[in-house]
């Protein structure tokens, strides 16, 4: 039982080594702060510039009410959230792909006492810190937005719910980040477009930006098998509440899911996601293995 625990212990406290260690702490706490503001506001003039483009077409006569302003903490507090996924799914990607090719490491740990699986998952847990740590200072800016400070009410905050989605959440996202990182063993260092890709499908489909209602019924199916999509609703609903009645957001497939319905989805699919990811992973180890593909150096 030690074994994997100082495993654990040590591939976390690497990982946060080599996330932190490429400037002094202030600059490094400044990146934290800065990057995760920057993405949301981007957003944020997107929304603006989009209402204001939809309230100039109702003074002239066109249909007004296109952009409700509450899809404002919707959007915003979803990006904040999604930041987890990136964090910790595609960055678990990424560590094989610098352990293998820009550390020639990796070959090491596979042969050492440390357990294979168990070093992936603590580099997903440093990269979680981080994620989280960037998730917290989003919404944090986001109070001085008053639309985003009123659906971050005290009022509105569900802190049960929150932690029960963070829990499921963590084994939902270290699942897929080694689905990642086990087709990434056996794939060049140009496999890391794959998890770029897979990162726009999963932004695109777990109604990120927008509720699942506006795409086709058959993106909605789609949508719907992801855990990541009961997860962020879960998030969100924990957060702001659930949506206002009348409102668009109040049209989409889960906004009349009870807590309880939408917990159950969300475990369920996230069993699925455990069980194909142990079962993906010893596959694509034992390949890559036989291949030669832990130690083999692309050179690119």
């Amino acid at each position: 039982m030690t074994e994997p625990w100082r495993t654990l212990r040590w591939s976390t406290w690497l990982g946060w080594q080599i996330e932190s260690n490429w400037a002094n702490w202030k600059l490094f706490v400044l990146y934290l702060v800065v990057k995760p503001i920057t993405g949301s506001m981007m957003l944020v003039c997107m929304f603006y510039a989009a209402k204001y483009a939809a309230d100039l077409g109702a003074n002239a006569g066109g249909t007004a009410g296109r952009v409700p302003m509450e899809f404002l903490p919707y959007v915003y507090v979803s990006n904040a959230c999604y930041g987890l996924i990136g964090a910790v799914m595609f960055g678990m990607s990424s560590v094989v792909i610098s352990d293998r090719e820009s550390y020639r490491m990796l070959k090491y740990i596979f042969i050492s006492p440390a357990q294979f699986q168990v070093y992936f998952l603590g580099r997903g847990l440093a990269k979680m810190a981080e994620g989280l740590g960037g998730a917290v200072i989003t919404l944090a800016a986001g109070l001085f937005l008053p639309p985003v400070r009123a659906a971050l009410d005290p009022a509105n905050v569900n802190v049960l719910g929150l932690l029960v989605y963070l829990g499921i959440g963590s084994v939902m996202l270290w699942s897929a980040g080694m689905v990642l990182a086990s087709a990434m063993l056996n794939m060049s260092r140009s496999g890391s477009f794959l998890s770029e890709g897979i990162a726009g499908v999963v932004y695109f489909l777990s109604g990120v930006v927008f509720p699942l209602s506006v795409l086709p019924g058959w993106l909605q199916v789609v949508g719907l098998c992801l855990p990541t999509t009961y997860w962020l609703e879960g998030m969100r609903r924990s957060l702001t509440g659930p949506a206002p009645a009348g409102s668009p957001l109040a049209s989409s497939p889960l906004a009349k899911w009870t807590d309880g319905e939408l917990t159950l989805a969300l475990s369920v699919t996230t069993v699925v996601l455990l069980v194909g990811s142990q079962w993906y992973y010893r596959r694509s180890l034992d390949k890559a293995w036989r291949a030669g593909k832990i130690e083999e150096v692309s050179g690119m």
